[in-house]
């Protein structure tokens, strides 16, 4: 080979070999130039399990890790937000709660208002929800009436979601400055006996409304050969309730706790599809096909675009000794559960709610309560459900294990929607 060759070709290996170091050198410069603006985009909101966690055993309010505020909520990114489970968690206390305090609220009826009621202790109204993966955004009542501005917000069950109904006109009440523009447009008082009320909140022209629906199917009556009437229930057809569901822009669906024998005469002679009386039927699976029936209907009646549906999940008892309707007491409970095999107790129900979800055409967010409630056998009114004329507390033969003192539980359960509404970005 000529040296002028071999000098060529030497010089064309050396340039390529400055070219390449260049290029590295700038891919270096242009990465750490790029850093600062990409860590604005890091979540300091979203913290690692372990930088979650701490003691249950703590009684201060915990300033380590508060619920954020909405300008750190915004900030997180979309898939950080979906990455966290936000019902699994544990329930930390918190001395800045409850959020409202008791007695204060005018729309507790007098079965929740277990403080007006005598209950003597109060470190049960104490405990706020935190998830694992993240923490929720405290809980802004200006904001969310904000994002109800001209919509209908509407609550459809059983008695759970009318507990739930209340908490939540609890909450929003306190973000209003004129608390007279907020009333029931009939002008009636919560009761248990009424089954459908509607509350106005006029500086944000919206409602949140109540709708008693024990099964979401409709309740029927049959004549018996003795010429007596007896009830039925028709699984294949939705409640009479339903052309109200129509007026509402985001809804809360709940059934379940009607779904057991002793209120389902055993199932014998109750549940009906089509013209077909059934002489004895599982209510399990009768809960199933209800659900497909209400499922159903509102994949044919709602328009995703138009409505946000929520379905909460089923909210745990706590009887010890028998059950609400046979001597069955939650009395004297006063600390969560915070360890054990039945926090992760999930009831049948739940895996068909989750079924049913899953093959639906509108999105349902579940608002899946089942095993944060699990823990909180302290938050029921138990016998502090009722008052005597005298002022005293009086121990009824029933005790109530199923339903939950204001303020408690339902609070973190309307704190959720919240989040949801907030991580979602939605209305």
């Amino acid at each position: 080979m000529s040296n002028s060759v071999f000098h060529k070709t030497r010089y064309t290996v050396t340039s390529l070999c400055f070219i390449l170091l260049f290029l590295f050198t700038l891919f270096l410069f242009s990465n750490r130039a790029l850093e600062p603006s990409l860590s604005l985009y890091r979540p300091s909101f979203w913290l690692t399990k372990s930088q979650f966690r701490s003691s249950n055993a703590t009684h201060v309010r915990d300033k380590q890790n508060p619920p954020a505020d909405n300008e750190t909520v915004a900030n997180v990114g979309e898939e950080k937000r979906e990455r966290c489970d936000l019902y699994s968690g544990t329930w930390v206390k918190d001395d800045g709660y409850p959020i409202y305090k008791p007695g204060s609220c005018p729309y507790v009826d007098e079965a929740f208002d277990c403080q007006s009621n005598g209950r003597p202790d109060s470190d049960y109204l104490r405990w706020r929800w935190k998830p694992d993966g993240c923490d929720l955004p405290r809980f802004n009542a200006t904001d969310f009436l904000d994002r109800l501005r001209g919509k209908s917000l509407m609550l459809v069950g059983d008695s759970m979601n009318r507990n739930q109904f209340e908490s939540l006109l609890c909450l929003l009440r306190e973000g209003l400055t004129n608390k007279s523009k907020m009333y029931e447009v009939h002008g009636y008082k919560i009761t248990k006996e009424r089954g459908h009320y509607i509350f106005k909140f006029e500086d944000y022209n919206c409602t949140v409304v109540y709708v008693l629906s024990h099964f979401l199917v409709k309740e029927g009556v049959r004549i018996n050969e003795q010429g007596n009437s007896n009830p039925t229930l028709l699984i294949d057809k939705i409640d009479k309730t339903s052309d109200r569901w129509k007026r509402a822009d985001i809804l809360v669906f709940n059934t379940a706790h009607w779904w057991v024998h002793g209120k389902t005469a055993r199932g014998i002679n109750y549940f009906k599809e089509g013209d077909y009386l059934y002489p004895k039927f599982d209510a399990v699976e009768a809960y199933r096909r209800a659900l497909k029936t209400w499922a159903k209907w509102i994949d044919e009646n709602f328009n995703p675009e138009k409505k946000l549906v929520f379905y909460r999940g089923y909210s745990s008892a706590h009887f010890s000794g028998g059950d609400w309707n046979s001597g069955g007491s939650c009395t004297g409970e006063t600390e969560p559960i915070l360890s054990g095999a039945v926090l992760e107790m999930y009831p049948l129900k739940m895996k068909i709610v989750e079924e049913v979800l899953r093959e639906m055409k509108v999105p349902v967010t579940l608002l899946n309560v089942t095993r944060l409630t699990n823990s909180r056998k302290d938050g029921h009114p138990s016998m502090y459900g009722k008052k005597s004329t005298d002022g005293k507390t009086k121990s009824t033969r029933r005790e109530d294990c199923s339903h939950w003192c204001l303020p408690g539980v339902p609070d973190a359960w309307n704190e959720l929607i919240y989040a949801t509404l907030v991580f979602k970005k939605l209305l």
